[in-house]
């Protein structure tokens, strides 16, 4: 089985679906959390070299927040070692944008209309490696992405999927379920746009998570299988 290393941001930000895929299927897992002191930021990464792969999670941070850079550019430093390592890396949200920049491209608050949070699927296209939606995300900023990087799926206000080699970028939240979606909405209320509640989302949640947790098995089987070429 394969040794894989997992970065969270906040203490929030846990692996949830995606870690508990990963420990049933038998792989090892080791979790390294930055903010667990968000006065005191953890950088000293773990060799990502003695890992089969790497994932990273999101954030509650803005990638281009000054305040966060002495924390965020060390990461992408990570990232960049494991892009020209050719170490398999699955960037969730947070992470797919903090890809994005070291891609070339950038990240940008979007426009308050497609800022996304709740249940979304993909603009239909019969070369998705992974089904259309449902999908959870939630995001107020988009990755705007080179021209030579691969985009694999988009839903008209934003790039969902994307790949690079063996590293991969989603805006989506594969590993989103309702307690770790309680979590966020008790320490981020204030992200919760007008046209919905944080009642509806866990509602929505519930009544989708059959399907969101299939969904996550075929992400996790095609990022282990098809990219990183590990074995799911």
């Amino acid at each position: 089985m394969a040794r894989i290393l997992i970065i969270s941001h906040e203490p929030e930000a846990a692996p949830a679906v995606v870690g508990d895929i990963l420990l049933e299927r038998g792989h090892e897992v080791d979790v390294h959390v930055v903010l667990a002191d968000p006065r005191a930021p953890d950088i000293a990464y773990p060799d990502p070299a003695a890992y089969h792969a790497v994932v990273i999670f999101g954030s509650f941070a803005n990638a281009y927040d000054p305040a966060a850079r002495p924390w965020v550019e060390p990461e992408i430093d990570l990232i960049r070692e494991m892009v020209e390592e050719d170490i398999p890396y699955l960037g969730i949200c947070f992470g797919g944008q903090l890809l994005t920049e070291l891609l070339g491209g950038h990240v940008e608050r979007a426009p308050e209309e497609e800022q996304e949070i709740g249940l979304v699927t993909f603009d239909e296209d019969p070369a998705l490696p992974v089904p259309a939606g449902p999908w959870f995300t939630w995001h107020e900023d988009r990755m705007v992405l080179p021209e030579d990087v691969e985009v694999l799926a988009h839903n008209g206000k934003a790039v969902q999927l994307f790949r690079h080699g063996r590293a991969v970028g989603t805006q989506f939240h594969p590993e989103a379920d309702v307690d770790l979606v309680r979590g966020w909405l008790r320490i981020g209320p204030d992200h919760v746009p007008a046209h919905t509640t944080g009642g509806q989302l866990v509602q929505d949640l519930e009544i989708h998570a059959a399907s969101l947790r299939a969904n996550c098995e075929q992400l996790v089987t095609w990022f282990l299988r098809d990219v990183a070429e590990i074995g799911a």
